[in-house]
């Protein structure tokens, strides 16, 4: 994704969460009930053309903008309802149009859903910005846009991507309980896998940390100063409905692991929101960071990472260097003041002067 860059409503939380199995009750996390209580009776969920039917998988698409020649530009989206009522998780991919790897992974999740034994409804939208999608590109290439969607939120009637991001925040502000948003790093940056999370006043801390164990992914960005406070995530946390944004892998090619660790994060994801039947991967330990920081370069030339994803740090450690195009390295980056890990490193051979080369995460802790 590299990086800028899900509703929940209250009204008596019920003895166990949904995902049930887990010792800690809605009450004693301090929570209140889930919305879905209160909309059961609306039926299946309706999402432009695609109108969900109880034990079954339908597509349909949601018109957002329209091309110069005005050919319509729709997000494709497969509505899967479950035979009985519940919550209702919207799940997206591609906000970035470079980020191939969670379509594929968002691809095996609903292949792998089962109608017949579901509790409440996925909303999988396979390709959430399919301008840039279409362009093989991270934005909108339309010269009058190139906004980034992790910027976007809640959206307005400007740029297409505002616009793109308005119709999706209307919709998930109307639909559904959860968010979750499929990152990878981009054709040129490979991820470490976390879950990032900001904690805001509209959904209490304890149950964004709960919810956030539940992807199984070991290591979580618990955001406490929403340090991308116009990403989805973070508008729907604001708003009541649990947000996250899921990052695993990127670069070239795909690799097959990448798309089975995030596909099983979204499956375990969906057991602990109650979704699917079973208990999420939950896991004995996280690692937890809460800061971050990007390093770029000063001096142009060719880049040699000295670290990979997921590696640890302090002040000073090397973490690459820029060897110009006689073959002279010319500068060393190392790791600022406050560095613990290694978020995320460019794939990408050469740069210019601000590449951005490396993300690094701060205030490392281990916890249950």
């Amino acid at each position: 994704m590299r990086i800028a860059l899900l509703i929940f409503l209250f009204s008596a939380w019920p003895a166990l969460p949904p995902g049930g199995g887990s010792a800690r009750t809605g009450a004693a996390l301090g929570w209140a009930s889930p919305a879905w209580a209160a909309t059961e009776a609306k039926g299946p969920v309706e999402i432009g053309t695609a109108r969900g039917v109880a034990g079954e998988k339908v597509r349909g698409s949601l018109k957002v903008a329209e091309d110069a020649d005005g050919t319509p530009i729709v997000l494709p989206i497969t509505i899967v309802t479950g035979r009985k009522p519940g919550p209702v998780a919207w799940v997206q991919a591609a906000t970035h149009g470079d980020e191939y790897g969670g379509p594929r992974a968002l691809q095996e999740v609903v292949r792998g859903l089962d109608p017949t034994s579901m509790t409440g409804t996925v909303i999988a939208v396979m390709i959430s910005n399919p301008s840039a999608f279409q362009g093989l590109q991270r934005v909108n290439p339309a010269l009058d846009d190139l906004m980034d969607t992790g910027d976007a939120f809640p959206g307005r009637e400007r740029f297409a991507t505002e616009r793109i991001a308005a119709a999706i925040h209307t919709a998930v502000k109307e639909k559904a309980d959860f968010f979750v948003d499929m990152h990878t790093g981009g054709d040129r940056f490979r991820q470490h896998p976390f879950i990032l999370y900001s904690l805001t006043p509209g959904v209490p801390d304890a149950r964004m940390d709960d919810l956030a164990r539940g992807f199984g992914v070991p290591t979580l960005w618990r955001d406490a100063v929403k340090i991308f406070a116009t990403s989805a995530s973070t508008v729907f946390s604001s708003a009541g409905i649990p947000g996250f944004l899921l990052e695993v892998g990127g670069g070239q090619p795909l690799d097959p692991s990448d798309i089975r660790m995030q596909a099983d994060a979204v499956r375990s994801f969906l057991r602990q929101a109650g979704i699917l039947p079973g208990a999420a991967a939950r896991r004995p330990s996280y690692t937890i960071v809460n800061g971050y920081r990007i390093v770029t370069n000063a001096r142009g030339g060719f880049f040699d990472a000295a670290v990979k994803p997921g590696d640890r740090v302090k002040e000073g450690s090397v973490l690459g260097t820029i060897t110009d195009v006689h073959g002279d390295v010319v500068e060393t980056l190392r790791a600022p003041a406050g560095s613990d890990i290694v978020l995320g490193v460019s794939t990408y051979p050469a740069t210019p002067t601000g590449g951005w080369l490396i993300e690094l995460g701060s205030g490392l802790t281990e916890q249950p």
